[in-house]
């Protein structure tokens, strides 16, 4: 696990005054400071009178790998807050969860390298049921920053919270705020900031600072918890089609054989239909809605 101790060039002041175009300052999210912890709960906005709040739960998993059929989760990191729907902002940083696991199998090297966790950390560990509970009462929003990665994980092993609402912050509209890349370091780093990435309750405060620095991205995060999808399947052989079907935008995916495209109301789905029925036959066109509830699962 990355270490930043000891790596400011304190030696290097002069040379800094003299080129300050030449350098860039990055400092700690402050959220991931440990004292930052006794501050809890922690106000960043006053409520106002009248306006709709509601609770948020910012997600992350740390594993023994990329496979949720066979690995497992070895790091849990909740920290529940509060958001105003009127004013699209996170209010307040309300609690935090954060536990080990025991997986039962040895933690692959190179995920201690990434993470910093060892088999010693995690040893007769297991996750809190009834605590876990306490963090997803009323049934909070969950934002995680690879709702695709972390879900799956998380609906395996807590089938009985398998139902809630999630958001991706990952896959929110990044480009249109004036970034090139979607990693979570990456886009602190870009606005001056760092942390230690890669545990799972850093990640999520470090989540939080971000949302906080960059109001749009939260209101993006809403927009895309309430908005529904629909993905649109043409199935069969499909062989002599695929190149009308990539001018129309639609993907293949190798593992189901299938192609693919994402649309946004019934009403293109209808459309994608009735297009696809001009050269094929429609009734091999399938679609699935996906709202919230249901998005990123597998």
């Amino acid at each position: 696990m990355s270490s930043y101790s000891n790596l400011f060039p304190m030696e290097r002041f002069d040379e800094i005054q003299l080129r300050p175009e030449d350098f860039r300052l990055l400092e700690r999210v402050p959220f991931t400071k440990t004292e930052f912890l006794d501050q809890l709960p922690y106000k960043l906005h006053d409520v106002i009178e009248g306006e709709r709040t509601f609770s948020v739960v910012f997600l992350d998993t740390e594993t023994t790998g990329l496979d949720f059929n066979n690995d497992k989760i070895i790091e849990l990191g909740m920290v529940r807050a509060t958001y105003s729907l009127d004013r699209r902002m996170i209010l307040s940083i309300n609690k935090i969860y954060n536990e080990f696991e025991d997986p039962k199998m040895p933690i692959p090297p190179k995920i201690t390298d990434i993470t910093g966790i060892t088999d010693s950390m995690v040893a007769a560990k297991q996750f809190d049921i009834d605590q876990i509970s306490q963090m997803l009462v009323g049934r909070p929003l969950i934002v995680a920053h690879n709702a695709a990665f972390d879900r799956p994980f998380f609906d395996k092993r807590f089938e009985m919270f398998s139902n809630l609402s999630w958001a991706c912050s990952y896959n929110i509209n990044w480009e249109a705020l004036g970034n090139s890349g979607k990693k979570l370091e990456f886009l602190l780093q870009s606005r001056g900031w760092f942390y230690e990435a890669h545990r799972a309750c850093e990640d999520c405060l470090a989540l939080i600072w971000l949302m906080h620095i960059e109001q749009d991205s939260f209101s993006m995060i809403i927009d895309q918890a309430l908005t529904s999808e629909f993905y649109v399947f043409v199935l069969g052989n499909t062989y002599e089609i695929k190149d009308k079907l990539k001018s129309l935008g639609y993907k293949f995916d190798g593992n189901k054989k299938r192609w693919y495209t994402k649309v946004y109301t019934s009403d293109d789905v209808k459309r994608q239909i009735e297009t696809i029925g001009e050269f094929y036959d429609k009734t091999q066109v399938r679609f699935v809605k996906l709202s919230a509830f249901d998005r990123f699962k597998v």
